[in-house]
């Protein structure tokens, strides 16, 4: 008899607790699987967002689109509208602004926003020195192409002195003996 009573007192608190918590789940946004699922749910929500004429609706709504934005599943991740959307929700209920949960909520949000428009940034610089240097690249194997150009000149160029060198050798021998033989005439 007592274990029966243990039991029904166990079911007597587990069930409403799993009743309260399986409510608490449906309470939850739909939870789209696919690009278009996201920007369907995104629309119906932007719709309720602006026509709804209940304040508490409008900003659910709101609070609903930033969490599909930051949703893990969604390609098309918008941190910068998230916590817009999420800024709107706080705006239209103030008494909720102050709950530690939704200041941890902005505070990663705009850290995020923050840090994407710092990558943005990055990009930009990587694609300009990308760019840079793509044209530095140009610039260095025209100078290369110049500088073998001017090594083959300049070997042309020695052996062209040495023969030089050599011609004027033989001439001064040529003059020498020239000088010789009009001493000797003379």
């Amino acid at each position: 008899m007592r274990s029966a009573f243990l039991h029904l007192q166990w079911c007597s608190f587990f069930l409403p607790l799993f009743f309260v918590i399986g409510c608490s789940l449906n309470l939850e946004l739909k939870k789209p699987l696919e690009e278009k699922d996201f920007f369907q749910e995104t629309s119906r929500l932007e719709k309720l967002a602006r026509e709804d004429p209940a304040t508490s609706v409008r900003a659910n709504s709101h609070l609903k689109i930033a969490f599909l934005f930051v949703n893990s599943r969604n390609p098309q991740l918008n941190y910068s509208r998230a916590l817009q959307e999420l800024e709107c929700y706080l705006s239209m209920l103030p008494a909720k602004a102050q709950r530690d949960d939704f200041q941890n909520w902005l505070a990663a949000l705009r850290e995020m926003d923050s840090l994407s428009k710092y990558g943005i940034e990055i990009k930009k610089k990587n694609q300009s020195l990308r760019a840079q240097g793509d044209k530095l690249q140009a610039g260095m194997e025209k100078i290369q192409k110049t500088n073998i150009h001017l090594r083959d000149e300049v070997v042309t160029l020695k052996e062209t002195n040495s023969k030089m060198i050599e011609t004027i050798e033989r001439l001064k021998i040529l003059d020498y003996q020239m000088e010789e033989k009009r001493s000797l005439i003379k």
